[in-house]
């Protein structure tokens, strides 16, 4: 069942949340930011449950409190059962059709705002993922954010605030969830996902301390896909137009793959350019020796310049470029980086 219990290392969060409730003085909109898979969804419908729990009425919030200063919902009477299953008829959920969320989801949403609640204290509009609204959307969701109908509460989620119109964030709470720490993150995938210590550690490295990014990291076997794309980076170093664009092909072909191999790549350079200075200090810990090879052969400049490309086909590909080509140019980068 989810609720306030259940987020893992987020208790500043969690406390400005619970100080709303406890306050009774909870704002027209929330945003909460922060990497994917560190509980920003389930805060979300953890404090909707909180708002709308028959047992936490306005009267008995402040006896509610338990030592830590946290207030939750019980998670057993029918509004909880209904929100955490997501069948309840008065919080709506807003989600990327494809890779976004567009204009006629927002119009809906606002139309349906509009109306009074069916059955809950609260109408509640989580919209996780919101940085990937259209700026056709976000600019239909403004009027509601000036003025929000009675009853009313929207949250959103994003990874950051960059990729929202500033109106939005301006008009919202910003509540910043932080990464998962190495030590939470290792013992969940010890206990809940049977990894052994050594494979736990380089999957929190590789997760940037995201629950969900490393679970599925684990179940996808992304260790043996970083072993290949090592090897691929490497064979970069010969000059080979067909080399280059043959692994810009294999890297496109699953689009849902790219964004995390171009962070293990960039974690493998990391790794490259930090060798010299600080060993103790590498992410991949367990290629040590091939990272201490790695930086014997190239120059911190052209390094430097291999990291920088593929921040670059990051904001690109964040920009809705096409896939293929950008990684076509990135390869081509990386190889030129090598030669010079």
């Amino acid at each position: 069942m989810p609720g306030f219990g259940s987020i893992r290392d987020q208790q500043r969060a969690v406390r400005l949340l619970t100080g709303f409730l406890i306050q009774g003085n909870i704002p027209h909109a929330f945003l909460f930011t922060g990497l994917e898979g560190v509980g920003k969804r389930t805060a979300a419908v953890a404090f909707a449950m909180a708002c709308n729990c028959t047992s936490l009425s306005s009267e008995r919030l402040s006896s509610t409190q338990d030592t830590r200063g946290s207030v939750d919902a019980c998670g057993i009477c029918v509004p909880c059962r209904k929100i955490a299953g997501h069948t309840h008829p008065d919080v709506v959920h807003v989600t990327p059709k494809g890779s976004l969320i567009r204009i006629e989801q927002i119009r809906e949403l606002v139309h349906v705002l509009a109306m009074k609640p069916y059955e809950a204290a609260y109408r509640i509009a989580i919209v996780p993922q919101a940085h990937t609204m259209t700026p056709e959307a976000g600019n239909a969701l403004l009027k509601t954010l000036e003025e929000p109908p009675a009853q009313t509460l929207l949250i959103l989620t994003a990874s950051g605030t960059q990729d929202l119109l500033p109106t939005i964030v301006s008009r919202c709470q910003h509540v910043a969830f932080r990464p998962i720490s190495m030590e939470t993150l290792t013992a969940l995938l010890m206990e809940h996902a049977g990894v052994d210590s050594s494979e736990a550690a380089i999957l929190v490295a590789m997760s940037l301390g995201s629950v969900t990014k490393a679970l599925a990291m684990h179940r996808k076997g992304w260790l043996r896909r970083r072993r290949w794309l090592v090897e691929q980076l490497e064979s970069l170093a010969s000059p080979s137009m067909a080399r280059s664009l043959a692994f810009a092909r294999q890297l496109s072909e699953d689009k849902d793959t790219i964004d995390d191999s171009l962070e293990i790549m960039k974690t493998w350079f990391r790794d490259v350019a930090v060798w010299p200075y600080d060993p103790e200090r590498i992410v991949n810990s367990d290629m040590a020796e091939h990272i201490k090879v790695a930086a014997g052969r190239q120059t911190p400049g052209a390094v430097a310049r291999k990291m920088a490309a593929i921040e670059t086909a990051q904001q690109q590909l964040r920009a809705n470029t096409n896939p293929r080509i950008t990684l076509e140019v990135l390869a081509l980068e990386l190889t030129r980086a090598t030669d010079d």
